[in-house]
């Protein structure tokens, strides 16, 4: 019993969180959430999150000793939350910290290609999909911050999916950043392999404390996957976030 109670007040601490959320999105857009509501999505794709690293690959470590992988995995689960919640259909890399290896790889090494050709493989699999990869940046000097998001190489899709996601998160959360979208090469596979439309969303620096400090906390993991998954109902409505989000080559 104290565990079913303890999950519908986190639901509803959600909900709280999301009705919050869209008012602000109303507040500062309500044109483009007007039109979004008014037409809905038809015949939408599957939604597939990826919550990058896990298991014998934590990512990234910030000094305060927090490993990506958890919070990649926080924000991923509240992204899917409110993908369902509208009404998507979503497939996940994965939900729990754990890698999705073949048990035959043995080495941390072999274990950690093979997870990334078992996350391509899911890519391959899930039809007429929208994948879209969870991860944090870091970098070594300590004042960088902000998101930034990357797009494949081989979908034309990509770019313009990327856009809409980087602008939706600086119009709603980071007023004050200027990074750019930027193409994918070979060290980022999945999306250098992917042929659906994919991005890779690096949602904030590990290497900045501050930032840190906000990524762990569930409102403002709440606040970026509201925000990834209102940039992708923009571009699903074919709202052209390109023209105010510069492109790097």
């Amino acid at each position: 019993m104290k565990k079913n109670r303890w999950i519908w007040a986190a639901i509803a601490a959600f909900l709280i969180l999301f009705c919050i959320f869209v008012m602000i999105v109303e507040r500062k857009n309500a044109d483009a959430m007007q039109t979004a509501s008014a037409g809905g999505v038809s015949g939408h794709p599957t939604i597939l999150i990826d919550a990058g690293h896990g298991g014998v690959d934590g990512g990234t470590v910030a000094k305060d000793g927090t490993v990506e992988k958890g919070i990649n995995l926080e924000i991923a689960l509240k992204l899917e939350a409110v993908f369902r919640m509208m009404g998507f259909d979503t497939v996940m890399t994965r939900r729990e910290d754990i890698s999705i290896h073949d048990e035959s790889a043995k080495t941390i090494r072999a274990q950690k290609i093979s997870d990334l050709h078992n996350r391509l493989k899911l890519i391959n699999e899930t039809p007429d999909c929208l994948f879209i990869s969870i991860h944090q940046n870091s970098y070594p000097y300590p004042n960088n911050t902000g998101t930034q998001v990357f797009y494949s190489p081989n979908n034309p899709e990509s770019e313009a999916l990327a856009a809409s996601i980087q602008q939706s998160v600086i119009h709603l959360i980071q007023p004050k950043n200027t990074r750019k979208i930027k193409k994918s090469g070979t060290e980022i596979y999945l999306l250098y392999q992917a042929k659906t439309p994919a991005v890779m969303v690096e949602c904030g620096f590990m290497s900045n404390a501050q930032e840190t400090e906000k990524l762990r906390t569930e409102a403002y993991q709440s606040e970026l996957a509201l925000s990834i998954f209102y940039g992708v109902l923009n571009y699903l409505n074919g709202n052209d976030a390109s023209a105010s989000v510069p492109v790097t080559q």
